[in-house]
């Protein structure tokens, strides 16, 4: 018998059996999530190697006893998916489930032990729904708001990056040159749970520690005070944060950032070198 009908005849008997289904029961539970792929087109070396780290996790958690919840998805709902579209001259969602519908071919050959029954695909409403309906949970709450904020900018993929995905100031996924660009953007006060997160990363034990202060810096928790400085002649005021305060009485000038609002009021870029 050739691999490959070796290959075919166990992963029918895998699908028949449903060994991989995670099984809604009491007992000990695993559960394990990788980062959906995007599928703007096939699987590449970056996404098996991803994957097999995780279908290997998965299996050994099996084999010690655990009822193991390994679900797979797609995440299609976005502007890579767009983007890739336009490239391509189809409808969005037709490239997108033509993508899926070739992704999902892929993973079956490559024999991962997914839970096929737990598929997710988030360009469907079945999906974002629960987004949406998470999002207005938190604006009601009054932790969601909207505010100007300097961001960096992929012109070409034509959305904004974060810092981990912007390398050696390109974009990570089309290598374009990155630059930043004032948007006007939706943010959520997760400094409001500073405290709760920092003080429960404690209980991550074996977690590396560069991943845990990833983490701590990420949260961002400082203590601050707000000082604001008079302008002569001006009804607006400059505020400053600062971490030491008892340094004021010895502060000479205020320096602010390229980005500053006030420095769209041409008024207030002095012609001369004068004190305000």
């Amino acid at each position: 018998m050739s691999f490959k009908n070796m290959d075919s005849k166990w992963q029918k008997k895998w699908d028949e059996k449903g060994i991989f289904k995670g099984k809604d029961n009491k007992g000990k539970k695993f559960y394990v999530l990788e980062m959906f792929s995007y599928p703007s087109g096939k699987l590449h070396m970056g996404h098996v190697r991803n994957y097999s780290i995780g279908d290997s996790y998965a299996r050994f958690k099996r084999m010690q006893g655990y009822n193991v919840l390994y679900p797979v998805g797609f995440d299609s709902f976005g502007l890579p998916a767009e983007n890739a579209a336009k490239k391509s001259g189809e409808n969005p969602r037709v490239w997108t489930e033509k993508c899926i519908s070739e992704v999902k071919r892929q993973l079956r050959m490559l024999g991962f032990s997914y839970d096929w029954d737990r598929l997710v695909e988030t360009y469907k409403e079945d999906y974002y729904r629960w987004n949406q309906w998470l999002f207005l949970q938190l604006y009601k709450k009054g932790l969601a708001y909207r505010k100007n904020s300097p961001v960096n900018w992929c012109h070409s993929c034509k959305t904004v990056l974060a810092n981990e995905q912007v390398e050696n100031g390109k974009c990570w996924r089309c290598k374009s040159e990155v630059g930043e660009r004032i948007l006007e953007q939706w943010f959520f006060k997760i400094t409001k749970y500073a405290n709760r997160l920092l003080k429960d990363l404690k209980k991550l034990e074996g977690w590396p520690e560069k991943v845990k202060v990833m983490q701590e810096n990420w949260i961002g928790k400082k203590k601050w005070i707000d000082i604001d400085y008079e302008i002569e002649g001006k009804k607006e005021k400059i505020t400053v944060s600062t971490t030491r305060p008892d340094t004021n009485f010895g502060a000479t000038f205020v320096v602010i950032a390229p980005e500053h609002p006030l420095l769209d009021k041409k008024n207030f870029i002095p012609s001369k070198h004068k004190r305000v």
